[in-house]
């Protein structure tokens, strides 16, 4: 929400700087009628600055500047209630009454605000004081905001919350705040993890090529950009040398596992998968490229468990075509990259629920 009018001056100054970049910037002003012939961002800043612009203008000039926090990062983590709800409305309504008690408390968690949206969704704006090692005494706190969003899934009695994070460290501050609202003395829930310890390791395969297999109404899958593993077995790594983010595929392996995949094979079926396998190694990260149908606009999505047990979802960067047909680095606006990351997190999870339910259903069976 705009509170400030923005000058014309600083709407010069950050499209001079390139902080939106200058396609999308003439882009944003053909919508309003206005098309500028020129390509230099100085001179289409020096050609356009003068213009009115309205708070929903300087809104979405906001959501598309090209900063460090420019593209959405998630994670999911899944509430199963301890007791059985008719709606699971009121299952929302007990959790909203005991981060309100809490906002009471002497916790370092600080609820910014609280609101149910026109869905049933709770969200949550919350902030916490990080230090900073070898930072001066001025500036050795650093106060972080997170935004976290408790909902529904859909055919399920149980919630899931939706996590916007800048990095890891906001994922395990959120999991202590959810210990404190979920307290011995009101356990309303069990945490459940999606993580891919809970898979088999044919499953943990089968997760990934389930992924590339899906079909999404909007987006094409053009490219897989990048793919890391990890070993399945730590045991005989030195903690020195253990690497949490994993090892990176390499270009030639990662050029085998493409050529099958838009052949329409499984994965599973290249020699280098098969080699993988064999010596252990698992996926935990896979970046997926996809082309908006409409506009031919792209994305760059990354799937992975990295660095936590948690599953996290993260918008990497965004591009629209010049006139030559290259890709150019953009931001889309927040609306767009909600509506990614939410279709993907759905899909995720169907998948990966599916995934634990057919082990289940083998285990149930050997019994």
């Amino acid at each position: 929400m705009i509170t400030k009018f923005a000058k014309n001056s600083e709407v010069k100054m950050i499209v001079e700087e390139k902080q939106i970049a200058t396609n999308q910037f003439k882009r944003f002003l053909s919508k309003k009628g206005i098309f500028s012939l020129v390509s230099g961002a100085e001179t289409l800043a020096n050609q356009t600055y003068q213009i009115f612009l309205g708070s929903a203008d300087i809104e979405y000039l906001q959501d598309v500047m090209q900063t460090s926090n420019s593209y959405q990062k998630s994670s999911m983590i899944v509430l199963n209630p301890n007791s059985d709800y008719e709606k699971l409305d009121e299952f929302i309504d007990e959790i909203s009454d005991n981060i309100q008690e809490n906002r009471l408390s002497n916790s370092k968690y600080k609820i910014e605000n609280i609101h149910k949206d026109v869905d049933g969704n709770l969200n949550v704006k919350m902030s916490y004081t990080k230090r900073i090692k070898g930072k001066t005494e001025l500036i050795k706190n650093r106060t972080k905001e997170v935004e976290i969003k408790i909902m529904q899934l859909s055919d399920e009695k149980k919630l899931a919350i939706d996590i916007r994070q800048n990095d890891n460290t906001d994922i395990k501050e959120i999991e202590s705040f959810i210990k404190e609202i979920n307290s011995d003395d009101s356990k309303l829930f069990e945490v459940e993890k999606i993580t891919l310890d809970k898979l088999t390791s044919k499953n943990k395969i089968n997760l990934f090529d389930k992924l590339i297999k899906s079909d999404y109404s909007k987006w094409t899958l053009e490219d897989i950009k990048g793919i890391d593993v990890q070993r399945s077995d730590k045991s005989d790594i030195d903690d020195d040398n253990f690497d949490e983010d994993g090892e990176i595929v390499s270009q030639d392996e990662l050029i085998g596992i493409k050529t099958a995949v838009f052949k329409g094979s499984s994965i599973r079926d290249t020699g280098i998968v098969k080699k993988f396998e064999k010596q252990g190694f698992y996926f935990i990260s896979m970046r997926f490229m996809y082309t908006v149908k409409e506009t031919m606009e792209s994305f760059i999505i990354d799937i992975n468990f990295k660095g936590t047990d948690d599953i996290k979802i993260d918008i990497v960067k965004n591009f629209e075509k010049d006139e030559k047909n290259k890709d150019l680095a953009v931001v889309f606006p927040k609306s767009q990259q909600e509506e990614i990351i939410c279709e993907f997190q759905s899909n995720v999870y169907k998948i990966y629920k599916d995934l634990i339910d057919s082990q289940q259903k083998k285990s149930i069976a050997k019994a």
